[in-house]
C-alpha cells in the first residue's frame, strides 16, 4: 500500500458523490478555496490555517464532508440542505445502522464549533448548512476574488478515486501544493512554522502524492555560505496528473521562501 487504503469505494458512495457533484451545477468542475485555509498571515510571520487543526486531530472525515460540501455550496446563499444519510452514503458510510447519520453529525458539530468552517441550523427535519470563510474566523462567506485555489472535481471522479485512496498527510499536501505557483519549494522541516503541520506528515505526505504519480520532483544546488559545504540542495515540486496547473492559481503566492 502506498498510503490511504488499497480497496475501491463502494459503489453507492461513488455514485452517491457523482450525482451531489452534478446537482451542484459548477461549470469549472472544480471547488474554489481561499488560500487561508491551509495557510494565513505574511510572507515574514505565516501562521498556519484550519487544516492544521483538521491534520492535527486526524479527522479525516470532517476534512472529507467539508470538501464535498464546499463542491455542493455553489452559489448565494452558499447552503446545503440534504438528509444526512446522503452525505453518509457519500462518506462510505451507508452500510452503517444509521446509514451514517451520526458520523455526518459529529462531523458537521466538529466544523462548525471547532474549525469555524461552517454554521449549522435546522431546516424542518434536516439539518441546513452554511459555508463560512475559509479561514475560519467564523466571517459569512463571499465568492473569493483573489488568493485562492481550485480543487478539481477529478479529486472525487478519477478513477483512482483520490479522495478514498489517499491519507490524509496526502491530502494536506495536495491542498498545499495546489495553493502554490508552480513549481514549488516545500522543506519538510518548514511544515510546522509554515503550515502548522509536522515535518513527518509533510514528508510522507510529500512521498505519497509523488508514488501516486500526482507530484513530480527535480532538485538544484545553490549557493549558501552558511552551510558547511557552502551550498545546499533544493528540491522543487510539481503537480502532475489531473491536478497538474499552468499556474491555475489566482493571483500572488503563499508564503514560501527557501531558507
Amino acid at each position: 500500500m502506498i498510503g490511504g487504503v488499497t480497496s475501491t469505494p463502494p459503489r453507492d458512495q461513488t455514485a452517491t458523490i457523482v450525482a451531489l457533484l452534478d446537482a451542484a451545477g459548477r461549470r469549472d468542475a472544480a471547488v474554489p478555496l481561499r488560500r487561508a485555509f491551509v495557510q494565513q498571515g505574511t510572507q515574514r510571520a505565516p501562521e498556519p490555517g484550519p487544516l492544521q487543526k483538521i491534520v492535527t486531530r486526524h479527522d479525516d472525515t470532517a476534512l472529507d464532508l467539508y470538501l464535498l460540501f464546499r463542491g455542493m455550496a455553489s452559489s448565494d446563499p452558499w447552503d446545503v440542505t440534504r438528509d444526512a444519510r446522503i452525505w453518509g452514503r457519500a462518506l462510505g458510510h451507508g452500510s452503517d445502522v444509521d446509514g451514517g447519520a451520526s458520523v455526518v453529525s459529529k462531523a458537521w458539530r466538529r466544523l462548525d464549533e471547532v474549525y469555524g468552517l461552517i454554521h449549522r441550523e435546522r431546516s424542518g427535519r434536516l439539518a441546513k448548512i452554511t459555508t463560512l470563510d475559509e479561514s475560519g474566523s467564523r466571517a459569512p462567506y463571499r465568492y473569493p476574488n483573489g488568493q485562492y485555489f481550485k480543487l478539481p472535481f477529478a479529486y472525487w471522479t478519477a478513477e483512482e478515486s483520490w479522495h478514498h485512496c489517499l491519507s490524509l498527510p496526502a491530502k494536506a499536501c495536495l491542498l498545499i501544493a495546489l495553493s502554490l505557483r508552480q513549481p514549488f519549494i516545500l522543506p519538510a522541516e518548514r511544515g510546522p512554522s509554515w503550515y502548522g503541520i509536522s515535518a513527518d506528515s509533510i514528508d510522507r505526505g510529500l512521498r505519497e502524492l509523488q508514488d501516486h504519480g500526482l507530484l513530480t520532483r527535480r532538485f538544484t544546488t545553490v549557493e549558501n555560505w552558511l552551510s558547511p559545504t557552502g551550498q545546499i540542495t533544493e528540491f522543487h515540486y510539481r503537480l502532475a496528473g489531473p491536478f497538474r496547473r499552468r499556474d491555475r492559481i489566482s493571483r500572488g503566492h503563499l508564503a514560501v521562501v527557501s531558507a
